[in-house]
């Protein structure tokens, strides 16, 4: 029938499905036709019936043949479905952050993702490697299988609660809940504490994907502008005072897109306010791991009384485990447990035990510090790079994953981005950054990517032309 190759690095399972595959394609195996026993071509073929069998199942999940009790295996009647293509076809969303979220989702080899939030996978694997996966299922913990508990894995959280005591958060276990990522926290968070018109505060600029979110519940989002040291303090008590909000997004560390972090004094006075007019401040924490140095958070001063705090480790091991957590009085923590049944009834035992395990070997410390000495080395590359192209920058620096630059007024940073991706190369304008439709002269830069000989040069070309 056909013949396998011992040499091959291919394993005989996949040898003997590829065959067999091809011959029903090509149509020499028609539909109906009747393949030999699995004894029989374990003989004809020379491997174990074992292998045979496990071969025959995956052509039967793949729909190739079908199994008939007590008669054998038959090839499957062809099926005619829609073509893959047309589905990759589908427009972009109207919606231009979630287009742009959604491109960064991709895996695209051939772009220059400039405005991508994410590490480079090359990046990723080295702290999610898959050694972890070999030492989660042979250890004698929880079966990976089996349902996770709706406020989390104990193991887990008990971990996380570990992490916050060293940032001088004091949480037990029992704050904390898990969530996937921290988009799916702002989403509960937006369910139990907001109704529609409630006025919310949010940093201007800052992440777009949480100003969609709180769109969708029908929210007013009240901007307060992001300065290098923290929000706007004047802007955001007068904000207070006109609009008595129920609560304040804000980013202390490492803010996307700007790559600021607040000084202590003002997250002393954002927590005044917050005790003076009644609101909840929400701290996302999502790349405070990857600050240098002694950092303060809000959380760590007011001990979960205002704050409610939010951090993942998607963006670190990477994106496809989503898993973030929430930090909270016991109370809020219990409401959101709830809202969580209702939506998604628990997380995932699996994805839980893996960063359980990164966290548990020391991994995870060691990736942390590695890709915060890259991110430095890489951010005043790009940071050279990028102002030789024409792009400006604030005087202080920033740290983190991004820069934000501004273009030129000459140049319409629309047609730029349109532009760039005809070139393959994914620009974040920074128009989506703000709440308010500001900033639309900034892009955010990924310094991972953004030392790019094209992007620079397609920058450089841009802006010479436009001048």
């Amino acid at each position: 029938m056909f013949e396998l190759s011992r040499e091959s690095s291919v394993p005989l399972v996949d040898q003997i499905c590829e065959r067999i595959g091809e011959l029903v394609r090509a149509g020499q195996l028609p539909t109906g036709t009747r393949l030999p026993s699995i004894r029989k071509l374990a003989r004809l073929i020379g491997a174990s019936a074992f292998t045979v069998v496990d071969a025959y199942d995956r052509l039967v999940a793949r729909g190739l043949i079908e199994s008939r009790a007590g008669r054998g295996f038959f090839v499957a009647q062809r099926r005619i479905v829609a073509p893959l293509v047309a589905v990759e076809a589908t427009p972009e969303s109207a919606n231009d952050a979630v287009a742009l979220a959604s491109f960064c989702m991709a895996h695209k080899s051939d772009i220059v993702a400039a405005g991508s939030g994410f590490l480079p996978q090359n990046w990723l694997l080295e702290a999610g490697s898959g050694g972890v996966l070999t030492r989660l299922l042979r250890a004698r913990r929880t079966q990976p299988w089996l349902p996770c508990p709706p406020q989390g894995l104990p193991e887990l959280r008990e971990q996380i609660a570990a992490r916050l005591v060293q940032h001088g958060i004091a949480a037990g276990a029992g704050n904390i809940a898990t969530t996937f990522g921290a988009s799916q926290a702002f989403d509960l968070l937006a369910r139990i504490l907001f109704a529609p018109g409630d006025p919310v505060l949010v940093e201007d600029p800052g992440y777009f994907v949480l100003f969609e979110q709180l769109r969708a519940h029908h929210v007013r989002l009240i901007p307060v502008p992001r300065r290098a040291d923290g929000p706007d303090l004047e802007a955001l008590e007068a904000a207070c005072r006109a609009h008595r909000p129920r609560a304040f997004f804000v980013q202390t560390l490492l803010h996307n897109p700007t790559g600021s972090s607040a000084d202590p004094a003002h997250c002393h006075r954002i927590l005044s306010l917050a005790e003076q007019f009644g609101f909840a401040v929400i701290e996302d924490d999502v790349y405070g791991d990857l600050y240098e140095g002694p950092a303060v958070r809000l959380a760590q001063i007011d001990g979960l009384r205002h704050v409610i705090y939010v951090a993942s480790f998607t963006k670190l091991i990477g994106p496809a485990l989503r898993v973030g957590y929430v930090a909270a009085d016991t109370q809020l923590i219990a409401q959101l447990i709830e809202r969580k049944v209702l939506s998604v009834l628990s997380g995932s035992t699996l994805l839980e035990s893996f960063v359980s395990e990164v966290l548990d070997g020391g991994r995870y410390k060691r990736h942390v510090e590695h890709t915060r000495a890259r991110l430095a080395r890489m951010r005043r590359d790009a940071r050279a790079a990028l102002e030789s192209a024409g792009i400006g920058f604030e005087p202080a620096p920033g740290d983190g994953m991004f820069l934000w630059g501004r273009v030129p007024d000459v140049a319409p940073v629309e047609e730029l981005v349109r532009h760039a991706r005809s070139r393959s190369i994914l620009l974040a304008r920074g128009s989506l950054f703000s709440s308010a439709g500001n900033c639309r002269q900034w892009l955010r830069f990924n310094v991972t990517q953004s030392a790019s000989p094209p992007l620079v040069e397609f920058l450089r070309e841009s802006l010479r032309a436009a001048a």
